[in-house]
């Protein structure tokens, strides 16, 4: 494992060496960090850029507390995982450089007196004989770091509570996808695609449903992991380590809270995202997901040859002929709709406008009409009205004219 000075920036690598070509990525990574600014950076694939990265900017987090938390978008659900077993092997490194780093400092600051030599006995005379004995050394404290790969062969994943947590400062590492890909509900999961999921899941935790549920219990159908989720309120937290899919779907089942939405909560809170391009690009998805994020947010896209297609795929849409049909049907139900409300809103305002003729001639300030086809209506606007606007102003010049004789 190599743990070396980078421009002054210690990084924490977790393999036995490093190459060239990852040593200059990461310095011309660096220096764009320190800028501010944008970078584009492209390795041959199978060169180790993802540890580069992650080493890299997780270790300027560390080093810098300010820098504002890491979003590394991927393009597909196995990058994603590949990305979080990465990252839990550059924190679970981490962690035990720092855990080894502060026994040696424990060492190093306990009195030399502590551990004596084992040809010295204690004093004459203190155990009752002339210290002929020889006299056993005084066992010294052996610590043991945690082993960085479980017995699969992957690092520790999910909450990690050993006091300092995941990487050694407490780190929040979750990934975000798809209710496809999260949704621990048996029978939203035994849908066959990612829309009929979709649907599922909002049947039973929409705002409607919910109310519905609380007026009538047992009226519709509720998600119980999103029931619980709601009313657990603020007390929805979750613990540092590194979440990847199946982590979350097993903290979700444990505490029987959705892992979906415990996720986007979540997010405002995490060192590190990881998610798709989408929730990154796409207008409609970003401003759920992405539009609380802070400005010193550091963003990766990995494989970014392919931002192009994402976008294209985000704002385009795609018509057919039962599409063009349902909207043409959908119009045709409007407009009538809307001439049903425009007779409606007539009626009522022809009434409007009779009852204030009426209350002007009942106060005095207009002169009653001969009869009453004399009032006229709205859709006479022009004579009728100004013929009243002129009496009011008739009558309002009056009222001055009196006012300042008195």
């Amino acid at each position: 494992m190599v743990r070396f000075d980078l421009d002054g920036l210690e990084v924490f690598f977790p393999y036995p060496r490093i190459y060239l070509e990852q040593h200059q990525y990461m310095r011309s990574l660096k220096q764009s960090l320190d800028a501010g600014g944008h970078c584009l950076l492209e390795m041959p694939t199978g060169t180790g850029k993802t540890v580069c990265l992650l080493s890299l900017i997780t270790s300027y987090q560390y080093a810098n507390p300010s820098a504002g938390k890491l979003v590394y978008c991927t393009r597909t659900v196995p990058e994603m995982n590949s990305v979080m077993e990465e990252l839990g092997t550059v924190l679970a490194y981490r962690s035990e450089e720092l855990q080894k780093q502060e026994m040696e400092n424990m060492e190093n600051s306990r009195p030399s007196d502590d551990i004596e030599d084992t040809a010295m006995g204690p004093p004459r005379g203190d155990n009752g004989d002339d210290g002929s004995s020889p006299q056993k050394k005084k066992a010294r404290r052996v610590y043991s770091a945690k082993k960085k790969k479980n017995d699969d062969g992957k690092p520790p994943m999910g909450p990690i509570i050993d006091g300092r947590g995941a990487g050694g400062s407490g780190i929040l590492a979750l990934c975000l996808s798809s209710r496809r890909n999260m949704c621990v509900h048996e029978r939203v999961m035994a849908e066959s695609d990612r829309e009929a999921v979709d649907s599922a899941c909002r049947d039973m935790t929409s705002s409607w449903v919910i109310e519905a549920s609380q007026k009538n219990p047992g009226s519709v159908e509720t998600c119980s992991y999103y029931d619980n989720f709601q009313a657990a309120g603020e007390s929805t937290t979750m613990p540092s380590g590194v979440y990847d899919l199946e982590e979350l779907q097993k903290w979700g089942k444990q505490k029987g809270w959705c892992p979906y939405y415990l996720t986007r909560q979540a997010i405002n809170h995490a060192n590190i995202l990881v998610y798709n391009y989408q929730y990154m690009l796409d207008p409609k998805v970003a401003k759920m997901v992405s539009k609380e994020l802070e400005s010193e947010t550091i963003v990766v896209f990995d494989e970014a040859h392919n931002i192009d297609s994402v976008c294209i795929e985000a704002l385009s849409v795609t018509i057919n002929d039962r599409g063009l049909e349902q909207a043409t049907r959908s119009l045709g139900r409007l407009s009538s709709e809307v001439s049903r409300q425009k007779a409606s809103d007539s009626q009522r305002l022809q009434q409007e406008y009779q009852n204030l003729v009426n209350g002007l001639i009942d106060q005095g300030l207009l002169d009653a009409p001969a009869n009453d086809a004399a009032l006229g209506s709205v859709s006479s606007v022009g004579s009728k009205s100004e013929i009243l606007l002129l009496q009011l102003i008739h009558k309002s010049s009056m009222y001055i004219s009196i006012h300042r004789m008195f």
